[in-house]
């Protein structure tokens, strides 16, 4: 549950002047930091539930769909809260290269 909670605080911040670009930057430096190779890749194993335990989120009562929620609605406010129309798409191009598209199939 604490990260959705996270999730949906940098949602709310994206939504502030300036917030996007402090979030943007946030996850730039985590790339760095971390040695992603694309930014959000954390995030996007997040949502595919590749670095959680499920059993043990079942045991605490929680459940996997509420994470995938909160990141589907970071991800919407990340790219949609964008007025210039070409870095909306550079944005969704890259959750396309981490393979969200085909995540939603």
């Amino acid at each position: 549950r604490t990260k959705a909670l996270v999730l949906e605080l940098l949602a709310a911040v994206c939504l502030v002047r300036g917030g996007h670009e402090i979030i943007l930057a946030a996850f730039d430096n985590f790339k760095e930091v971390c040695g992603e190779k694309q930014r959000f890749e954390k995030l996007m194993e997040h949502f595919r539930n590749e670095d959680n335990n499920i059993d043990f989120m079942a045991m605490l009562g929680l459940t996997l769909l509420s994470l995938q929620v909160a990141c589907m609605q970071f991800i919407n406010i990340v790219v949609h809260s964008v007025e210039d129309m070409n870095f909306r798409v550079h944005l969704q191009y890259e959750f396309t290269k981490l393979g969200l598209d085909e995540y939603l199939d």
